[in-house]
Protein backbone atom coordinates (compact mmCIF):
# COMPACT_ATOMS: atom_id res chain seq x y z
CA UNK A 1 0.00 0.00 0.00
CA UNK A 2 2.75 2.65 0.64
CA UNK A 3 4.35 1.53 -2.68
CA UNK A 4 0.75 2.48 -4.37
CA UNK A 5 0.99 5.95 -2.35
CA UNK A 6 4.57 6.96 -3.56
CA UNK A 7 3.53 5.80 -7.44
CA UNK A 8 0.76 7.89 -6.79
CA UNK A 9 2.39 10.85 -5.66
CA UNK A 10 4.95 10.44 -8.29
CA UNK A 11 2.81 10.25 -11.27
CA UNK A 12 0.78 13.34 -9.98
CA UNK A 13 4.43 15.07 -9.61
CA UNK A 14 5.32 14.35 -13.31
CA UNK A 15 1.60 15.67 -13.82
CA UNK A 16 2.50 19.09 -12.61
CA UNK A 17 6.12 19.50 -13.99
CA UNK A 18 5.42 18.66 -17.52
CA UNK A 19 2.19 21.46 -18.00
CA UNK A 20 4.62 23.89 -16.70
CA UNK A 21 7.62 22.50 -19.01
CA UNK A 22 4.73 22.61 -21.92
CA UNK A 23 2.98 25.79 -21.44
CA UNK A 24 3.72 28.34 -23.36
CA UNK A 25 3.39 32.33 -23.41
CA UNK A 26 0.32 34.59 -25.30
CA UNK A 27 0.64 37.73 -26.70
CA UNK A 28 -1.39 40.72 -28.17
CA UNK A 29 -2.05 44.29 -29.68
CA UNK A 30 -4.16 46.64 -29.58
CA UNK A 31 -6.01 48.59 -32.55
CA UNK A 32 -8.23 51.33 -33.21
CA UNK A 33 -10.08 51.33 -36.08
CA UNK A 34 -12.96 53.91 -37.34
CA UNK A 35 -14.09 53.90 -33.70
CA UNK A 36 -13.96 50.48 -32.31
CA UNK A 37 -11.06 49.16 -30.65
CA UNK A 38 -9.53 45.43 -31.88
CA UNK A 39 -7.74 43.49 -29.60
CA UNK A 40 -5.86 40.26 -31.47
CA UNK A 41 -4.44 37.60 -29.50
CA UNK A 42 -2.10 34.67 -30.23
CA UNK A 43 0.30 32.37 -28.22
CA UNK A 44 4.42 32.79 -28.87
CA UNK A 45 3.83 29.56 -31.56
CA UNK A 46 1.95 32.42 -33.52
CA UNK A 47 -1.56 30.09 -33.78
CA UNK A 48 -4.13 32.38 -32.51
CA UNK A 49 -6.33 32.50 -29.37
CA UNK A 50 -9.50 31.04 -31.06
CA UNK A 51 -12.65 31.31 -29.20
CA UNK A 52 -10.62 32.16 -25.70
CA UNK A 53 -12.19 33.86 -23.05
CA UNK A 54 -12.33 37.56 -23.17
CA UNK A 55 -13.97 40.33 -20.66
CA UNK A 56 -13.79 44.26 -21.36
CA UNK A 57 -13.41 46.27 -18.55
CA UNK A 58 -14.09 50.36 -18.69
CA UNK A 59 -11.92 52.86 -16.61
CA UNK A 60 -12.56 53.01 -12.54
CA UNK A 61 -14.92 50.62 -13.38
CA UNK A 62 -14.49 46.38 -11.74
CA UNK A 63 -18.03 45.86 -13.79
CA UNK A 64 -17.40 44.18 -17.78
CA UNK A 65 -18.31 46.58 -19.98
CA UNK A 66 -18.47 43.64 -22.70
CA UNK A 67 -17.95 39.81 -22.38
CA UNK A 68 -17.92 37.02 -25.07
CA UNK A 69 -15.32 35.36 -27.19
CA UNK A 70 -12.31 35.56 -29.52
CA UNK A 71 -12.81 34.92 -33.25
CA UNK A 72 -11.22 31.96 -34.73
CA UNK A 73 -8.34 34.62 -35.43
CA UNK A 74 -8.38 35.43 -32.15
CA UNK A 75 -9.72 38.98 -32.60
CA UNK A 76 -12.18 41.00 -30.56
CA UNK A 77 -13.84 44.36 -30.99
CA UNK A 78 -15.60 46.54 -29.14
CA UNK A 79 -16.51 50.32 -29.45
CA UNK A 80 -15.63 52.15 -26.17
CA UNK A 81 -18.23 54.98 -25.17
CA UNK A 82 -16.08 57.09 -22.67
CA UNK A 83 -12.08 58.17 -23.00
CA UNK A 84 -9.94 56.15 -20.43
CA UNK A 85 -7.81 53.95 -19.54
CA UNK A 86 -9.65 50.40 -20.92
CA UNK A 87 -8.73 46.82 -19.63
CA UNK A 88 -9.22 43.66 -21.66
CA UNK A 89 -8.40 40.33 -20.02
CA UNK A 90 -8.39 37.54 -22.66
CA UNK A 91 -7.93 33.82 -21.06
CA UNK A 92 -8.34 30.67 -22.82
CA UNK A 93 -9.21 28.42 -20.11
CA UNK A 94 -6.31 26.36 -19.87
CA UNK A 95 -3.80 28.45 -17.72
CA UNK A 96 -2.83 31.48 -20.48
CA UNK A 97 -4.30 34.45 -19.50
CA UNK A 98 -3.62 37.75 -21.23
CA UNK A 99 -4.14 41.58 -19.55
CA UNK A 100 -4.27 44.47 -22.23
CA UNK A 101 -4.86 48.13 -21.56
CA UNK A 102 -5.43 50.74 -24.00
CA UNK A 103 -5.64 54.66 -22.84
CA UNK A 104 -8.48 55.93 -24.96
CA UNK A 105 -7.84 59.40 -25.22
CA UNK A 106 -10.93 60.26 -27.42
CA UNK A 107 -14.05 58.59 -28.58
CA UNK A 108 -14.18 59.85 -32.30
CA UNK A 109 -14.15 57.64 -34.88
CA UNK A 110 -12.08 60.50 -36.51
CA UNK A 111 -9.57 60.54 -34.24
CA UNK A 112 -7.00 57.25 -33.63
CA UNK A 113 -6.11 56.11 -30.07
CA UNK A 114 -3.13 58.32 -28.79
CA UNK A 115 -0.07 56.49 -25.99
CA UNK A 116 -1.91 53.05 -26.09
CA UNK A 117 -0.15 51.21 -23.88
CA UNK A 118 -0.02 47.06 -23.99
CA UNK A 119 0.50 45.05 -20.79
CA UNK A 120 1.59 41.21 -21.44
CA UNK A 121 0.36 38.87 -18.86
CA UNK A 122 2.69 35.24 -18.56
CA UNK A 123 4.78 35.91 -21.45
CA UNK A 124 7.18 33.14 -21.60
CA UNK A 125 10.47 34.47 -23.38
CA UNK A 126 12.10 31.62 -25.42
CA UNK A 127 15.19 31.26 -22.86
CA UNK A 128 13.16 30.77 -19.97
CA UNK A 129 10.84 28.16 -22.17
CA UNK A 130 14.35 26.39 -22.78
CA UNK A 131 15.47 26.67 -19.21
CA UNK A 132 12.15 25.17 -18.07
CA UNK A 133 12.60 22.31 -20.79
CA UNK A 134 15.67 21.19 -19.45
CA UNK A 135 14.59 21.45 -15.59
CA UNK A 136 11.47 19.17 -16.69
CA UNK A 137 14.04 16.80 -18.53
CA UNK A 138 16.61 16.85 -15.60
CA UNK A 139 13.62 16.02 -13.27
CA UNK A 140 12.87 12.60 -15.33
CA UNK A 141 16.06 11.54 -15.34
CA UNK A 142 16.74 12.00 -11.83
CA UNK A 143 13.27 10.12 -10.83
CA UNK A 144 14.56 7.69 -12.98
CA UNK A 145 18.18 7.99 -11.25
CA UNK A 146 16.59 7.81 -8.24
CA UNK A 147 14.08 4.23 -8.55
CA UNK A 148 17.41 2.59 -10.01
CA UNK A 149 19.13 3.38 -7.00
CA UNK A 150 16.79 2.13 -4.83
CA UNK A 151 16.25 -1.50 -7.19
CA UNK A 152 19.69 -1.54 -6.78
CA UNK A 153 19.44 -1.14 -2.51
CA UNK A 154 17.01 -3.69 -2.84
CA UNK A 155 18.92 -6.42 -5.05
CA UNK A 156 21.23 -5.75 -2.04
CA UNK A 157 19.53 -6.25 0.72
CA UNK A 158 17.25 -9.00 -0.46
CA UNK A 159 19.58 -11.14 -2.19
CA UNK A 160 18.45 -10.52 -5.92
CA UNK A 161 15.10 -10.88 -5.72
CA UNK A 162 13.32 -7.80 -6.94
CA UNK A 163 10.23 -9.58 -6.93
CA UNK A 164 9.67 -9.78 -2.99
CA UNK A 165 7.72 -6.80 -1.80
CA UNK A 166 8.94 -3.97 0.87
CA UNK A 167 9.32 -5.34 4.28
CA UNK A 168 9.45 -9.26 3.58
CA UNK A 169 12.95 -11.34 3.20
CA UNK A 170 12.80 -14.35 1.14
CA UNK A 171 12.77 -17.42 3.00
Amino acid sequence: MFRNIWILVLILFLFLASREVLAHGVEGEIEYLRGAVVVTAWYDTGEPMSYAKVEVYAPDSNIKFQSGRTDRNGRIAFVPDVPGKWRVVISDELGHKLDLSANITSISPEKPVENTQITEARKSTLLSRKISIIIGLLLIFGLFGWIKEIKQFRQKVYGGDDEVGPGVRPP
